[in-house]
């Protein structure tokens, strides 16, 4: 057991958790809070959203130890002066019944509003994206979010001082030394994975770590520090300026709350094939930084990942930062196919980079996902596209390089029947 440290609802609160502990067991077992509710356990119905630092967070993805110095708010917080003005017009708009989804839903919503007063239908709506609700009906809900245009600037309650980072330099040590460890960042895998094993590797929490987050621009590149999140990716002034598709890529990953917990190092170290990141990173000719205290090496994406969730990292090796070509003169961007809008896994996606000049392609990157087991540019595409008239007809004809490369990796499958039709329907798109 360790004990940890935190902010809870405004007060100081210890208590003793397990290895491997959730914030969501510790919250409602232990200090009894019982509007964190447990519904899916997976990260999808919102059930269990709450805030840390004032961001929601699916508390059943998340280390108790991980909150360990932070700000966690439950919905208990908002009422502890009486029924707030979120809470009294889900009431007035009718947007309860069960009641089940409710406090998840109010926090959610009340992460919009203190970062947003004013917020858009679609601004609500994405808001609480990662929340289901069976049994109300999202109309009156939006209704009620919509209708509290201004909120109580409430006081974030007592502070402390606790020592809750580490230097890369520690983390690279106690890698070397501990023969047993799991790398936590967002945890919104490895968390699921671990579920239901006695958890007998340590975990070693690296977001607690300054060196390994942000976004900047260095030597003509753009580099990504790996403990960045998809919520901070997509809101990088850097990228939106050198690499576009990699901040829409990130705006499309899972929900606010997953956005708000994953990180690019952990998409990239996780190597699913369905990753959102990969094909946008993969048209800047990404570059893997692999640190230990043995040294260092620089190694491309597209060879770091070996196969469906495997890489080439070795033990005692920390992926430390990206590193982005910038694309100076191209317009770029991403597409996702998916079954729904949001908190969904792509069917297939597309990054691409096109410049040109006199209605001619000057250059051309594309890479697409969700079709092969490892990262995948269509290169013979590329490269017989650049002099080509921008047209539909060169498009067509050059379509059967992209369907040739995919099997040349994969294979013929039963999935192609459907993914190659929508394949060329949006590259006809995207490229004329």
């Amino acid at each position: 057991m360790e004990r940890i440290r935190f902010i809870l609802n405004g007060d100081d609160c210890e208590v003793l958790v397990e290895k491997g502990e959730t914030l969501l067991y510790t919250l409602r077992e232990r200090l009894r809070l019982k509007s964190v509710k447990e519904g899916c356990g997976i990260g999808e119905c919102g059930a269990c959203t709450v805030l840390v630092d004032g961001k929601a967070v699916y508390s059943c993805l998340t280390l108790a130890k991980k909150v360990k110095g932070k700000h966690v708010k439950t919905v208990e917080y908002l009422s502890s002066r009486g029924l707030h003005p979120l809470q009294e017009a889900f009431i007035k708009h009718g947007a309860v019944q069960c009641g089940f989804c409710t406090p998840g839903m109010i926090i959610s919503a009340y992460a919009l509003l203190k970062k947003n007063r004013n917020p858009t239908l679609e601004d609500i709506k994405l808001a609480i994206s990662g929340n289901l609700c069976r049994c109300t009906g999202y109309i009156q809900i939006v209704e009620a979010i919509a209708s509290v245009s201004k909120m109580i600037e409430e006081d974030e309650g007592i502070d402390f001082s606790e020592s809750v980072t580490k230097t890369k330099d520690e983390i690279l040590f106690e890698l070397s030394e501990i023969k047993e460890l799991n790398i936590v960042a967002g945890g919104t895998d490895l968390l699921l994975r671990l579920r239901g094993k006695e958890m007998e590797s340590e975990l070693l929490d690296i977001t607690c770590c300054p060196d390994l987050k942000g976004v900047k621009e260095e030597n003509g590149k753009v580099v990504i520090k790996a403990s960045t999140t998809y919520d901070e990716l997509s809101e990088s002034e850097v990228l939106r300026k050198y690499a576009p598709s990699v901040s829409f890529a990130s705006s499309k990953v899972g929900s606010p709350q997953i956005r708000n917990m994953g990180t690019i190092g952990g998409n990239i170290i996780n190597a699913s094939p369905a990753a959102d990141s990969i094909p946008a990173l993969m048209i800047h000719n990404a570059l893997c930084k692999l640190e230990s205290k043995k040294g260092e090496r620089t190694i491309p994406l597209e060879q770091f990942i070996l196969s469906p969730y495997k890489t080439s990292i070795e033990k005692g090796e920390l992926l430390t930062q990206i590193e982005l070509e910038k694309l100076e003169g191209f317009k770029e961007g991403y597409v996702k196919v998916a079954k729904r809008e949001a908190l969904s896994i792509s069917r297939v996606s597309f990054a691409y980079a096109i410049k040109e000049k006199d209605g001619r392609f000057e250059d051309v990157r594309l890479a697409i996902g969700s079709c092969t087991p490892t990262p995948f540019r269509a290169k013979s595409f590329e490269e017989r596209l650049i002099g080509r008239e921008k047209n539909e007809k060169v498009i067509k004809e050059l379509l059967s390089l992209v369907f040739d490369g995919i099997l040349s990796v994969s294979g013929d499958r039963p999935s192609f029947r459907y993914k190659f039709p929508v394949i060329r329907d949006i590259l006809i798109r995207i490229f004329t």
